[in-house]
């Protein structure tokens, strides 16, 4: 055997082993960045439910209230996730997926509403590429405190559940306040989330009198 096809041999179980060790590192990985994915998804939900008072949960805690209190379901082309009472025989909330366009791109979140549909719960923006220490503030709980117990008695296509509007006094019950310096941010958030509550508070009332 001569020495070019003794190298030619050696470079290709080289390459072979190499590309066995990364694509194994990658499997590996993959599985575990899905299992965060999907925890952060978990937390995420049980927050705007208020299921998550302990700030402290491990994942497996997480995972295990989880399964226990919510069951998921499809309303349109959104998934709805059900959250039940402690004995499991009564709906507790909604939680639910709602995105739209912000100033830099778009704005994704998740919102809560209680059985009856007249009161939101909670709100988590999770995602967004606005600008960090200005609209990148609507991730912080200051902001998304705010939504807490808004009520969605009121309100239509002229008539906002809430406004996003410069701290001070004279405000309204369902004016908020908007993140000081990023006004298009608060705007876009305004517009794009009243639209979506409205949206899917119609279609679970109406799936409610069914």
């Amino acid at each position: 055997m001569n020495s070019i096809l003794k190298s030619v041999i050696f470079m290709f179980i080289t390459a072979l082993v190499f590309s066995s060790v990364v694509t194994a590192v990658k499997i590996a990985n993959q599985d575990r960045i899905e299992i965060n994915q999907k925890i952060k998804l978990q937390r995420t939900i049980l927050n705007v439910l208020g299921l998550d008072k302990n700030t402290e949960l491990t994942p497996e805690q997480i995972t295990e209230i989880y399964n226990k209190r919510i069951k998921e379901d499809k309303l349109g082309d959104r998934t709805l996730y059900i959250c039940y009472s402690e004995d499991g025989k009564a709906v507790a909330g909604y939680a639910f997926p709602v995105d739209g366009p912000g100033f830099w791109g778009p704005v994704y979140a998740m919102a809560a509403v209680d059985a009856d549909v007249t009161e939101l719960m909670g709100v988590s923006f999770y995602r967004h590429s606005e600008t960090p220490g200005l609209g990148g503030r609507i991730s912080e709980k200051w902001f998304s405190d705010q939504f807490k117990n808004l009520t969605l008695e009121t309100g239509g296509k002229d008539n906002p559940y809430f406004y996003l509007t410069p701290e001070g006094d004279n405000k309204k019950d369902n004016d908020l306040d908007a993140v000081t310096g990023a006004s298009r941010t608060s705007d876009a958030v305004e517009a794009f989330l009243n639209r979506e509550l409205r949206i899917v508070a119609g279609e679970l009332r109406n799936r409610k009198e069914k």
